[in-house]
């Protein structure tokens, strides 16, 4: 079986519906998102030389960009987007889903943008693919003013997992602990945070599957039920104790209750230490 990713938009395979998904024998290929933007056009209007030219351009701009607007907005708001919206907004009252979203960062490119998270001493998590061959990341939390340049410093390209670094000097900043002691399972309830679409600090819930065998993996990911579109790369995924147990970096379609469902896949980070142990510094680094 050819086990080389693809990055492009390709049907995944299915497996037959009396499989169980923690049991898969057949490995999945992921469906990874394309992090970049478009450039925006650099074609400018005429010059104006007389009032009535330039009254008539303006209103021209005008009309043109509330046509875009109007455009644009259902591609924002629409059945896709509104429920996770309404769920983001109703989770995020939640005291301790607050203080969770305060350590999701915002990694910005020349080409895109991702999601990221804090884990300790300036140290980012994200996906490899969010800054691979990237000019420049830049990271924003949510509740600092400035934007922190970051450093590549550690990368398992085969896991699609980095770690970045930021210099935030003496302020210190909000950070997520990782579950190093209690495995999951299938049936655990887990939070997904992050930047998905054209939005920022989405709260998602949902519940994992199992593990999934995918294409050019070394290890089985996690698959979960929760709703992850582009932009949540790098996502964490939270247990019920608020710690960081894998990392959202693409989805499978995948069968489910005798149903096909759009699954979120995450690599644990029990992988992470396994494979590549230096990854990750420990918490009392």
């Amino acid at each position: 079986m050819d086990n080389t990713p693809n990055r492009n938009d390709e049907k995944l395979g299915h497996a037959s519906e009396n499989e169980e998904l923690n049991e898969f024998d057949e490995a999945y290929e992921p469906e990874f998102w394309n992090e970049e933007e478009e450039e925006p056009s650099s074609e400018a209007p005429p010059p104006a030389r007389r009032k009535w030219i330039r009254n008539t351009i303006v209103s021209l701009l005008a009309a043109a960009l509330i046509g875009n607007v109007l455009a644009f907005w259902p591609q924002i708001y629409n059945m896709r987007t509104l429920p996770f919206l309404f769920k983001s907004q109703e989770l995020s009252s939640q005291p301790e889903i607050q203080s969770y979203k305060e350590a999701i960062v915002l990694v910005s490119t020349d080409k895109g943008k991702g999601t990221g998270f804090h884990i300790s001493g300036g140290y980012i998590v994200t996906n490899y693919h969010v800054i691979e061959d990237k000019a420049y990341a830049l990271v924003k939390f949510p509740e600092v003013d400035q934007g922190y340049e970051a450093e590549l410093v550690r990368a398992a390209p085969d896991l699609d997992v980095a770690l970045l670094k930021v210099d935030p000097g003496s302020r210190e900043l909000p950070a997520i602990e990782i579950e190093r002691d209690r495995p999951w399972q299938a049936g655990d309830h887990v939070y997904v945070i992050g930047n998905p679409l054209y939005f920022t600090q989405i709260v998602t819930e949902g519940t994992i599957l199992g593990k999934l065998p995918v294409q050019g993996r070394p290890r089985t990911a996690m698959a979960l039920d929760a709703p992850v579109f582009q932009g949540n790369s790098g996502s964490p995924v939270i247990n019920e104790d608020g710690k960081a147990i894998a990392i959202i970096y693409a989805t499978a379609d995948v069968p489910h209750q005798d149903k096909i469902v759009q699954a979120g896949l995450a690599v644990p980070f029990k992988d992470v230490d396994d494979l590549m142990p230096e990854l990750l510094p420990r918490q009392d680094e």
